[in-house]
């Protein structure tokens, strides 16, 4: 058991470095490039590296609230078309009693 809580911590920082977005990877390879920290492995962050998680998460944002959207259209088409439906079967029904007549 002790085992596994000395390897919980590593394994979580090395699950939080696989979540590094496109834009925060480059932004971690512009920043070591330049000296602003030792290597792009470095548990510091620069200011590229920085702003590109801001854009990642940004980007993140705007596919959610799309995604988002699509799901509301989604369901206001799934509400006219049950609407629709009904509709025609009302329809249908008033055909019925009209030739019953």
């Amino acid at each position: 058991m002790k085992r596994l809580l000395k390897a919980s911590p590593v394994a979580l920082l090395l699950a939080g470095a696989a979540c590094d977005g496109p834009q925060e990877q480059r932004g971690e390879q512009v920043d070591a490039a330049a000296g602003v920290v030792d290597s792009e492995d470095s548990m510091r962050s620069g200011p590229a590296e920085s702003l590109g998680e801001q854009m990642d998460e940004a980007a993140e944002s705007a596919r959610d609230a799309v995604e988002a959207q699509a799901d509301a259209l989604e369901k206001r088409a799934d509400a006219s078309r049950d609407a629709a439906e009904q509709q025609a079967e009302a329809l249908e029904q008033r055909a019925e009693e009209l030739r019953g007549r």
